[in-house]
């Protein structure tokens, strides 16, 4: 199992782990319009909830013997979930190999034991009620991940390997003039976590043919997943203008943001994305509008239900694969041994 691996470092560093598994293209295909699926999103939503208080959890299981209790609990049935993936994602790769004249007879075949997510999901609303019980505090994920700085768009010194096709791509969508008559135009980059989906997306950003001649303006947001649109506005109204803001009204920032991308050709990167909701997407990316035509919207996330949900016209939707063994090894080689 791809968590119990890791020792015994802290429950709440697998949960991005698991969340980026939940939401991999190749489970959500696999159960898509089944019922694991509504399950699933039901477990998901579940340890959302418990992940807020993780931390405060985390720090006083050393002195209360009942939160230790519950952290066990937790991380147990954390670890089945996670071996319910594996069940998935073999399966799911088992039906690719087959034979058209098998599929059939495989499709047949129980996708995953109801039973056991019907058991999960009982297990979690049993540690849910227990959490009220402790009293547990609920602290933002990204207050206690003080380690886990967002992307900018600045290179970090280090080359990308085994991305040259995959760049070359990407640049070509970019530089397309648009066919369809939109504005505003969405290049999805969908991959899992720590694949390199920001470090192409950097090195798309940085390259010299973007020049203003061709955009006449260009910002670089890091969305994440705690969506907070306030905050993401107001950081592409500080690229674009190169100034601090302190605007605090959305109203005020997204009319403010209008004016400034009006009659412009647009390059936005949205780093980090785990938007869903057409609403919140429609919202976020309505300044876009005021831009001209040619501008481009390049979003990196590993959910492709992202891609979906983007009010513009999607180019194509890019699914950046894993990188060869001998181009991981280069990687690897040049964060420990930098020349």
């Amino acid at each position: 199992m791809a968590l119990a691996v890791v020792g015994g470092a802290l429950l709440s560093a697998f949960f991005d782990v698991l969340f980026d598994r939940l939401a991999s293209p190749e489970v959500l295909n696999f159960i898509r319009g089944k019922k694991p699926d509504k399950l699933l999103q039901k477990v998901k939503t579940q340890l959302i909830v418990v992940r807020v208080v993780l931390a405060d959890a985390e720090k006083r299981q050393i002195t209360d013997s009942n939160v230790k209790e519950w952290l066990d609990l937790l991380r147990d049935v954390v670890y089945e979930v996670d071996d319910l993936l594996d069940e998935v994602s073999t399966k799911a790769a088992t039906q690719k190999e087959v034979s058209n004249s098998f599929s059939r007879l495989f499709k047949t075949k129980k996708i995953v034991s109801i039973s056991k997510l019907e058991d999960i999901v009982e297990r979690l609303d049993h540690i849910l009620k227990q959490k009220e019980s402790l009293d547990l505090k609920e602290i933002p994920v990204e207050s206690y991940q003080p380690w886990k700085a967002q992307p900018t768009s600045l290179e970090d010194g280090y080359a990308m390997y085994g991305r040259e096709k995959d760049k070359e791509a990407i640049m070509k969508m970019v530089l397309e003039d648009s066919t369809n008559g939109e504005t505003v135009s969405v290049i999805p980059i969908v991959g899992m976590g720590g694949v390199g989906k920001t470090t192409l997306a950097r090195s798309v950003f940085n390259d010299g043919k973007l020049q203003q001649h061709i955009f006449d303006l260009k910002a670089w947001v890091c969305v994440s997943d705690i969506f907070d649109i306030v905050r993401a506005t107001r950081t592409m109204m500080e690229e674009i203008t190169r100034m601090p803001c302190k605007l605090s009204d959305l109203n005020a920032l997204q009319l403010e943001l209008m004016d400034k991308l009006k009659g412009k050709r647009l390059l936005i990167v949205l780093d980090d994305v785990w938007i869903e909701d057409c609403d919140n997407w429609s919202s976020l990316t309505k300044p876009f509008l005021s831009g001209n035509k040619g501008s481009k919207v390049l979003i990196t996330t590993r959910n492709e239900n992202v891609a979906a949900a983007v009010p513009f016209h999607t180019v194509e939707v890019y699914h950046l694969n894993k990188l060869s063994n001998e181009d991981c090894w280069l990687v690897f080689a040049n964060h420990a041994f930098p020349l």
